[in-house]
């Protein structure tokens, strides 16, 4: 690969291009202000203007989303895994197709993951500096199913969904389409089918890694000089090496999601995986190598790993880091050291 394209797989979050008009909500009351992003894959977005970074099949879809404070994200489901990393702010969710299933406030570090065929919404309740991270399972990860008021909602200020959930601005001069071709409320029967999940189910898919201890020997080089860390299994079969990595949300999402913590002068040494990976900086400035070429990140920066290439990827600030890994599929990946690694293991 080309200095250029490996250049290109370096998303910083300060080059991150959101859509004011994403979806079909964002003109109802109270849902002002909402920024959609598109980092890897298109996501979910309904409208053609969204920019996508990284437009290249990863098994999953890396996106980010930000809102004014007391501003909301309506009520809707997916047909596929949704993830949320807390980033900045102060987040209340709540659920259940009419939204009084249960609720939860959310505070950075936090990472949830809604079970799929849920009616989620969630609300910036804390700073106008705020920001979520957010993985969506599969490459194609299908339509947003929208609360029926969302959609009877947004028809008076001229915002429809075709059945294919593509967007009609009449406002803009978009063609009225015949209402066979319009996506329709759901019906009560259709509405009973989507899943209640109670505020103690929901409280168990919640993962803080300044909560939870990690493992520290969960790869060969944790024990060597500039491998020290700790390993959380967040979700999924991951890609740890050693010891009894058993993850905290097992349900299979396509992809797996885990959180490395290391000091100052450590992270992974040179290694390589058949699949490909996402690396997101939950805190810390880090050095990530990719083959020959070597990138500075920092917090909410996103990084596309392709699969094969030996990289590595280390601490350089003056405080702990995190950094987040998210691996391509539902089996367990496994790892592959370089010679010189492999050498110093003996």
């Amino acid at each position: 690969m080309t200095d250029a394209s490996m250049a290109s797989r370096v998303v910083r979050s300060s080059d991150y291009i959101p859509c004011e008009e994403a979806f079909v909500d964002t003109r109802l009351p109270g849902r002002e202000g909402k920024m959609n992003y598109c980092i890897i894959g298109p996501g979910v977005a309904e409208n053609e203007k969204q920019v996508v970074h990284i437009a290249e099949p990863h098994g999953f879809n890396v996106g980010g989303v930000s809102l004014p404070t007391g501003k909301i994200n309506s009520l809707h489901s997916h047909t596929t895994a949704e993830v949320f990393l807390v980033c900045r702010g102060n987040w209340r969710f709540f659920w259940g197709y009419d939204g009084t299933d249960g609720e939860a406030v959310l505070s950075p570090g936090d990472v949830i993951s809604i079970p799929t065929g849920t009616f989620r919404a969630f609300e910036s309740v804390g700073s106008d500096n705020n920001f979520m991270l957010s993985w969506l399972g599969e490459d194609d990860p299908g339509h947003v199913t929208w609360a029926n008021d969302v959609i009877e909602g947004a028809a008076e200020f001229g915002f429809y969904l075709r059945k294919d959930s593509s967007l009609v601005d009449v406002n803009a001069g978009d063609e009225m389409p015949a209402s066979e071709d319009l996506l329709q409320p759901l019906s009560e029967a259709e509405l009973l089918q989507f899943n209640r999940t109670s505020p103690a189910e929901m409280s168990a898919r919640v993962y803080n890694v300044a909560q939870f201890a990690g493992l520290p020997g969960a790869f060969a080089d944790c024990g060597l000089a500039g491998g020290a860390k700790r390993y959380h299994a967040i979700i999924g079969e991951g890609c740890h090496e050693l010891g009894p990595a058993r993850a905290h949300v097992l349900n299979p999402h396509s992809f797996s999601l885990g959180a490395v913590e290391a000091a100052p002068g450590n992270g992974f040494l040179t290694h390589r995986f058949g699949v490909k990976q996402v690396l997101t900086i939950g805190a810390g400035e880090w050095e990530v190598v990719l083959g020959d070429d070597h990138f500075s990140v920092g917090p909410e920066d996103t990084v596309s790993i392709p699969a094969g290439i030996w990289r590595s990827f280390r601490n350089t600030g003056t405080e702990p880091g995190i950094a987040y890994l998210a691996t391509s599929g539902d089996l367990h990946a496994d790892i592959e050291w370089a010679p010189d690694v492999l050498q110093q293991l003996g």
